[in-house]
């Protein structure tokens, strides 16, 4: 039996993340902020478990790792979904709310961190021995034509960069980390469905999977940073 772990799955790509991984025969957990999706209980009655965690709060990333581990023996592939995107226009000549920042970063930085750092003892465990961390374009410091989305594009390169830092290590016991940019996703990040997006969450999810499960990449001594469809970006 395989084991997987995915965040966000309140809607959106999450929740295709975990619908996908259910048809390819995972056991999966997936964990929600908020809404928790009961029609994946129905479509795969005994092969998901519905949590609700917080991947911005100590606490409640210490009481899903005890609720997963009850659940589960191992994990063989953990998805750090969950994120936030916070203001985006303001311009470094406008009023920006660092309130605002630290949330962000706090959630799609350090929250990914504080999910990997308490599941990796059953990662280890498994035999995949996988992470992925949804990244984005817009934590590539090499490529950034920005002029605001502080938090975000801030909290992203800072994604990346505790990404590599686990692959350093996790590397050495066979494991091995990717750093995943979704594409443009239509979603409800902005607080409304963005129609402006190029791709639906269906088709990221299984580009992601693909890449991710059916790529031919080996444990290699960098991680990889790519978008859906395997492309590899510049960090």
């Amino acid at each position: 039996m395989k084991y997987a772990m995915v965040t966000g799955c309140d809607h959106g790509l999450g929740l295709h993340l975990a619908r996908e991984l259910l048809k390819r025969g995972y056991h999966t957990i997936a964990c929600c902020l908020r809404d928790l999706p009961g029609e994946l209980e129905e479509e795969h009655p005994g092969s998901v478990h519905l949590l609700r965690l917080d991947i911005g709060s100590d606490e409640s990333v210490k009481r899903t790792r005890d609720s997963v581990g009850r659940i589960v023996p191992k994990l063989d592939l953990l998805i750090n979904n969950a994120g936030i995107l916070g203001e985006m226009e303001a311009g470094p000549d406008e009023p920006l709310d660092f309130e605002m920042m630290q949330r962000v970063i706090n959630v799609n930085a350090l929250g990914t961190l504080r999910v990997t750092a308490a599941m990796l003892p059953l990662l280890r465990l498994g035999a995949e021995k996988t992470i992925v961390n949804i990244s984005s374009e817009a934590g590539s410091i090499q490529d950034c034509e920005r002029t605001g989305w502080f938090g975000y594009c801030m909290s992203k390169a800072a994604n990346n960069m505790q990404g590599a830092l686990i692959h350093n290590a996790f590397r050495l016991e066979g494991g091995r980390v990717y750093q995943i940019h979704p594409g443009h996703v239509s979603t409800y990040m902005r607080g409304h469905l963005d129609t402006t997006a190029k791709i639906t969450p269906a088709e990221s999810a299984a580009g992601i999977l693909k890449t991710v499960l059916d790529g031919s990449y080996a444990v290699s001594e960098r991680p990889l940073y790519l978008d859906y469809a395997g492309k590899e970006l510049h960090w």
